[in-house]
């Protein structure tokens, strides 16, 4: 089991322990929105798509409706980040594409520093769904 530490905003994530905390105190959420909390923060900057996370949380021999269970832990993320869905601080959904972290992390896995900054995450965001970095209304140039 990894022994990994993120932080990012008021929140750290041990992973080994399988918690949450906001300044120090235990955050409850429940395993499978946890597993996918820690599936979008170890997969930023990347968007993951429906399939992707699906995949990942359940494999293919699992029957549920995946597109409610999909929604209800992203719904119970946010709930514990206080997070806005429109004005999204931690987890964004791209529309048509899937859903992605995008707050700035540190890392404390085996001494690893790992920071990625609110533009780098923009950028890296707006470049997955198709769309120009430099020109956020318009389509990604060829």
């Amino acid at each position: 089991m990894s022994q990994k530490k993120v932080r990012f905003d008021q929140f750290e994530l041990d992973y080994a322990r399988f918690q949450l905390f906001r300044k120090g105190a235990p955050v409850r959420l429940e395993s499978l929105p946890m597993q996918l909390l820690m599936l979008l923060i170890d997969n930023q900057p990347n968007i993951l798509t429906r399939e992707q996370i699906a995949a990942q949380l359940w494999g293919k021999d699992f029957f549920v409706d995946i597109e409610q269970g999909i929604n209800t832990a992203i719904r119970k993320i946010r709930i514990a980040l206080d997070d806005d869905y429109v004005q999204p601080r931690f987890v964004r959904t791209v529309v048509g594409k899937g859903y992605c972290f995008v707050a700035e992390i540190a890392s404390d896995d085996d001494s690893e520093q790992v920071m990625f900054s609110a533009e780098e995450l923009g950028r890296a965001v707006m470049a997955a769904a198709g769309l120009d970095p430099n020109n956020p209304g318009g389509p990604q140039e060829s």
